[in-house]
């Protein structure tokens, strides 16, 4: 039997443990990987604790949206990938915190992209590119962007810079010098934000990539809700603002496109470390924590 971090039930990190699962396998269109690196995401930590608990879980719960590793069999239907590729995975119905993960969408994985890497990627960027789709933010426009300095954040800000968009981007003093080397103009959190951005020229759209409570600041700063977006803001709807929500159709060829941008050296990531993936509640424990800037990739040997 395969083995899994499965989740005993909500409540502190400790509920997270390493115990064997029944053999997951492929669907119409569907891979199976087995996996060398997993990503965990903020939501993980909300799943665990039970902020989220209007999304379904099943009992014994896997979290994890994100992972990498080697495809291990196919299911009906899929054509183009073969038993042994290295991949990059996109995980709607979680699953990355296992030896084996049953994925839906995939990209390639290039040599020169390491595991870690891989597993770090497929959650931001898919929101990335999705709501900057959303946005239709074109060249010559100036977007503020909340959360500068998270995962979504650094490669929101890199893709629209890319596209010609003028990048005001929100963040603490720590990331100030990484949002100006992305090409983005900082401006720091706190008091008298709003006046900040404000005064360097008007603001055609928000990204909020924080959800920490923006939506007011970035409705009078755009002057409507429109052009605002948030990725978890729960008061979004009080406002008029869209909440934009995971779904396999927000942000179709997002992964080839970044992981290819990442092989090419013009795509950077937040910085990482890497924990054994049986260690997860340790894991989840500093990231709750606070005291670690970097995120945490899970990985098996």
């Amino acid at each position: 039997m395969p083995n899994a971090v499965v989740m005993t039930g909500y409540g502190p990190p400790e509920v997270l443990q390493w115990a064997e699962v029944p053999p997951a396998e492929p669907g119409e269109g569907q891979i199976r990987i087995k996996v060398k690196a997993a990503g965990i995401s903020p939501t993980d930590l909300a799943l665990r604790a039970g902020y989220l608990k209007a999304i379904p879980l099943p009992p014994n719960a896997v979290l994890g949206y994100e992972a990498a590793g080697a495809v291990d069999a196919i299911g009906p239907g899929v054509t183009g990938t073969s038993a042994g590729d290295a991949v990059t995975a996109l995980l709607f119905s979680l699953g990355g915190y296992a030896e084996y993960a049953v994925a839906s969408i995939w990209a390639r994985k290039p040599d020169s992209v390491s595991w870690t890497a891989a597993a770090a990627l497929p959650s931001s960027a898919e929101a990335a590119v999705g709501v900057l789709r959303q946005l239709h933010v074109k060249s010559g426009e100036t977007l503020l962007l909340f959360g500068g300095g998270g995962s979504v954040g650094i490669i929101a800000t890199q893709l629209a810079v890319a596209q010609g968009v003028r990048v005001i981007s929100a963040v603490g003093e720590h990331d100030e010098t990484l949002a100006r080397e992305l090409g983005a103009t900082p401006v720091r959190y706190g008091a008298g934000l709003p006046g900040r951005a404000r005064a360097l020229g008007a603001i055609d759209a928000v990204f909020d990539a924080a959800g920490k409570g923006v939506l007011a600041d970035a409705i009078a700063l755009t002057g409507g809700p429109e052009r605002v977006i948030t990725l978890s803001d729960p008061a979004a709807a009080d406002f008029g603002v869209m909440l934009s929500e995971p779904t396999p159709d927000r942000a179709p060829g997002a992964l080839d496109e970044t992981i290819a941008l990442l092989a090419d050296g013009r795509l950077r990531l937040r910085a990482h470390t890497s924990m054994p993936m049986r260690q997860a509640a340790e894991a989840h424990r500093q990231l709750e924590g606070g005291n670690i800037h970097e995120r945490i990739i899970l990985t098996l040997e």
